[in-house]
């Protein structure tokens, strides 16, 4: 696949091409999703971009540059011989912004379309670290993990910082609400408990988060027993919210010692 997405694309003018996403890792499964980073100084013609997609097999569906919000560019989905294929959009020059803002220990996060708890901008900084180079001809890319390797002290302590106060924080506010029953909004709680949780966990490995689906099962390769205990935390708000409360502040503190 990675030689026909070199093929389809690297035409483009001005581009780079990245392998993401678990395939890049080395745990995807044999019908996990193609991530592509296409990233560009000068942003291509985006109908040639849908061309050169359509080269690889069937257009599902796209957003044209903006209409899927600040923080991704666009992009296309494809289906190539039953695997689906995204091929994301990357400004490069916001990136080598964000990811030398990260590295000094200033973090951002931002409401983001697909991301649940919110785009936090290291994910550009894991974006590049994680990723295998397909196509580089005027080393963009190699540029871009050199400020991501090794992982920036300041990052990790900023994203322990921020995220680790949060998780009390989150359960705190809960506490109320799960006694009236507003199931919703302790649900909300419970899962942005969570989601700071594991950022902290991630960071404290010196290790890129760069989604939050599929980050509770990562997190277990390194942080045992955690993705068991985050299921039982969730069974809970089925039907005892105070339960679900207690077994997050339980699971936070097994993992925040």
């Amino acid at each position: 696949m990675e030689d026909r997405v070199r093929a389809a694309l690297s035409g483009l003018p001005g581009v780079a091409l990245a392998l993401g996403g678990s395939r890049a890792r080395g745990n995807a499964s044999p019908d996990s999703d193609y991530d592509i980073g296409l990233y560009y100084e000068s942003p291509p013609d985006f109908d040639a971009i849908l061309a050169a997609v359509a080269g690889l097999g069937e257009v599902i569906g796209f957003g044209r540059y903006g209409e899927w919000g600040p923080w991704i560019n666009g992009g296309v989905w494809a289906g190539v011989d039953g695997v689906k294929v995204d091929v994301l959009l990357r400004d490069a020059r916001r990136v080598r912004e964000v990811v030398l803002e990260c590295a000094a220990g200033r973090p951002e996060i931002h409401h983001q379309v697909g991301h649940p708890h919110g785009f936090v901008t290291a994910i550009y900084a894991g974006e590049v670290a994680q990723c295998v180079p397909l196509h580089d001809p005027h080393g963009l890319l190699a540029d871009l993990r050199a400020l991501t390797d090794p992982y920036p002290e300041p990052l990790a302590e900023a994203l322990i910082s921020r995220f680790g106060w949060e998780v009390d924080f989150a359960l705190d506010t809960a506490e109320s609400a799960a006694g009236r029953g507003d199931t919703a909004y302790v649900t909300g709680c419970v899962y942005r408990a969570v989601a700071c949780l594991t950022q902290v966990l991630f960071a404290r490995e010196r290790r890129y988060l760069t989604n939050e689906k599929g980050s509770v099962r990562l997190a277990g390769e390194f942080a045992p027993g955690y993705p068991e205990a985050v299921e039982r935390a969730l069974g809970h708000l089925a039907g005892d919210l105070p339960a679900a409360l207690r077994s997050t502040r339980a699971l936070a503190r097994d993992h925040l010692r």
